[in-house]
């Protein structure tokens, strides 16, 4: 048997944490999803950088924050640079592959660099605004045949949770209504996950191959008065499920309750490659936290940019002790403040009783996206832009981010 660890990344675009079992859902959405937590470890407060795909993937795969790496709104481009997952693990005789279905991640955009296979399935079916999980999987079965023998990278990015919904009928027995569709859509994505767990374990890879589920941001249904997300920053669209499971490499049934970020990502993969950490990334590896009984929760930041595609011009930042919580608006300067700890789902607004919580918070935040000069993850973002090109827009509206 070959000594190499490979990593999967599996992405599943708008997924609700709280719509798997494993996190306590009571339907049952996700028995092979459920199966791989109870194998591995399940976090259970990740939190995204970003309530939208192109940002919150930007800094899940550069392990830097969306005011450092500078994807904010549709026409930024990702910069080429030495802190991109794939280019790390390239350096040391990785291949890299990517199988994604999401318009806002188009080789345009740069999510392409330094990756050997870069396959994006919308561009093979003009107006078809949402591929399905079916012809993905097909695609990376095709892809690791050819590889089975190499160290790899393979990244999934799946967008059959993302609205609109219309699951299968098969994979739907909750209903009509739109939740229940989503269920749907978690349950008939789910059923593909557990083939690619069969099929890793049929070809021998499941033993030294590092399985990672999780999604790029969540989804709301009315929790603050909106549908779906990319509008604003509470919990419900930042929240994401974090799995993570091999059983040769790291324990097994393990639930870690400390908030932790997606930026963390990349360093606890490198970490259990054994390939060194760099000081440009922001994030910490999460595997320390696997030897204490309780660790702390790490401050959390996360932004949507001026610009953003649900039309928004207001860049709102918010900061997450795992007690405290803000969220600021840079435009008007306004400011909202939570005691997640009594207020979980962010209903009680107490900036006005609370200015000096307040107040602190917004320093420790200050301190994150204004980085003195001297800091080892300052990130020159691309001045290219990319085109908004009809063709975009109308997958965009397709996707609901624009009418």
């Amino acid at each position: 048997m070959s000594s190499f660890s490979n990593v999967f990344l599996v992405v599943i675009d708008a997924l609700r944490f709280d719509r798997l079992g494993c996190y306590g859902y009571q339907r049952e959405t996700s028995p092979a999803i459920d199966k791989i937590a109870a194998e591995g470890i399940t976090f259970e407060r990740a939190m995204s950088q970003s309530s939208w795909t192109k940002s919150a993937v930007a800094s899940l795969l550069t392990s830097t924050y969306p005011e450092i790496h500078g994807v904010k709104s549709i026409e930024d481009r990702l910069s080429a640079d030495e802190i991109f997952l794939p280019a790390i693990l390239k350096k040391f005789g990785y291949v890299t592959g990517c199988v994604q279905t999401n318009p806002f991640l188009s080789s345009k955009s740069g999510f392409n660099q330094d990756f050997d296979f870069y396959l994006e399935l919308f561009d093979n079916a003009p107006g078809v605004y949402k591929p399905r999980i079916n012809d993905a999987v097909n695609a990376v079965f095709d892809w690791l045949d050819q590889f089975i023998t190499h160290p790899f990278f393979l990244y999934l990015h799946v967008l059959d949770t993302h609205n609109p919904y219309a699951p299968p009928k098969e994979f739907n027995p909750f209903g009509n209504a739109e939740q229940d569709l989503f269920d749907g859509e978690v349950k008939f994505v789910d059923y593909y996950i557990g083939l690619i767990r069969e099929y890793l374990a049929v070809k021998g890879l499941t033993e030294k191959t590092l399985f990672i589920i999780t999604s790029d941001h969540g989804e709301e249904f009315g929790d603050h008065g909106h549908r779906y997300h990319a509008k604003h920053l509470y919990q419900e669209v930042l929240h994401v499920p974090l799995i993570i499971s091999s059983p040769a490499l790291i324990p097994s049934g393990i639930s870690i309750p400390s908030q932790v970020r997606s930026i963390d990502l990349v360093p606890t993969i490198l970490e259990v490659l054994g390939i060194p950490p760099l000081a440009s990334h922001q994030g910490e590896s999460l595997i320390p936290l696997l030897k204490l009984a309780l660790a702390p929760d790490r401050p959390v930041l996360s932004q949507i940019g001026g610009d953003h595609p649900s039309g928004g011009k207001s860049e709102l930042i918010s900061f997450n002790t795992g007690d405290y919580k803000i969220i600021w608006n840079k435009q008007t300067d306004a400011k909202e403040l939570y005691h997640l700890a009594t207020d979980p789902h962010e209903k009680n607004n107490i900036a006005d009783e609370k200015k000096e919580a307040c107040d602190d918070l917004q320093t420790r935040m200050k301190k994150i996206i204004q980085p003195p000069e001297e800091a080892p993850f300052h990130y020159k973002p691309s001045p290219a832009k990319v085109c908004v090109d009809d063709d975009l827009l109308n997958r965009l509206r397709g996707l609901g981010y624009i009418d």
